[in-house]
């Protein structure tokens, strides 16, 4: 009591209120700070819990989407199936058709076949009728022809016969026509060939088939005449001697054949050939003579 009533001391009094005031400023402190902590916390929370949210959302969504897809897969599979039932199907229809069409033309061409068999055979038993009749026909005419032939062949044996005759006439006139044939030395001394001193004699030396004979007749003006392959030119007549003089052009050369008789073979050769070239004269008269040139036939370079 005594402390109680004792008068209270100034500065204790303004000392207590000051400790107390600190006292509550250091709790304000704290609770602001545990306010900001609390407020940070629940925040916190109330962000984490609206972000799971969206996550579940999310979630939610992807698992709907999910099932979407499996719905249009489902939907997609479905109608690729019936596509490829309903292709398999239209193409087993094509198929069928195929196969039915092409039985249907395996059983028109097995008829056309037939009929067109048919027709040939048809054909081909006409035909066979009308050549047993043709070689009936022929063996009829046969028959009779063979009669004529036999006839005929009586007939021509007795031809031969005559032919036989007129050939051995006409070759013992051959040979008679060879006997009258001479060879002579030709004025190069040369052993000619056979000479001919007549047209009968002429045709002989052709049929023979030595050479080639060509006729001439020359007349006596001096100028070149062409027979054959070569000229000649008649410059000299004597009748009464049965002589002539003419000239031979031939390989760009000129010679002269002088004082020259009748059936005389006057020679000369050409570059192209072995044997000589032979005139003879059959004939003189007072303006020119005639004869023939013998051309040998086969051409070969001379040896020289």
């Amino acid at each position: 009591m005594s402390e109680m009533s004792q008068p209270i001391n100034q500065t204790n009094v303004d000392s207590t209120p000051s400790s107390h005031s600190g006292s509550w400023g250091a709790k304000g402190i704290l609770a602001v700070a545990l306010a900001v902590v609390f407020g940070g916390s629940l925040y916190q929370s109330v962000r984490l819990s609206n972000e799971l949210g969206n996550v579940k959302q999310q979630l939610s969504q992807s698992q709907q989407r999910m099932t979407d897809l499996q719905g249009e897969v489902g939907t997609t599979t479905a109608d690729a199936k019936r596509e490829a039932n309903e292709a398999v199907a239209k193409m087993n229809e094509e198929i069928a058709k195929a196969r039915k069409e092409a039985q249907v033309g395996a059983y028109r061409a097995q008829v056309a076949v037939k009929q067109q068999t048919g027709k040939v055979m048809t054909a081909l038993e006409a035909k066979n009728t009308e050549l047993t009749g043709q070689i009936d026909q022929l063996k009829q005419d046969n028959a009779a022809k063979s009669t004529e032939f036999d006839q005929t062949l009586t007939g021509i044996k007795g031809d031969v016969g005559d032919v036989k005759t007129e050939v051995a006439t006409a070759k013992a006139d051959i040979d008679s026509t060879k006997t009258d044939l001479r060879r002579a030395v030709g004025d190069m001394g040369v052993m000619s060939g056979l000479i001919a001193t007549n047209a009968t004699e002429l045709g002989e030396l052709r049929k023979l088939g030595e050479r080639n004979y060509i006729e001439f007749t020359l007349a006596k003006n001096g100028q070149p005449q062409k027979v054959g392959d070569i000229q000649m030119a008649l410059k000299k007549t004597d009748l009464k001697r049965n002589r002539f003089t003419f000239d031979v052009v031939a390989d760009d050369k000129r010679v002269e054949k002088k004082d020259k008789t009748i059936n005389e073979p006057v020679q000369f050769y050409l570059s192209s050939m072995r044997l000589p070239y032979e005139v003879v004269v059959n004939s003189v008269t007072k303006d020119g003579v005639k004869g023939y040139l013998a051309v040998p036939k086969v051409k070969l370079m001379a040896s020289r």
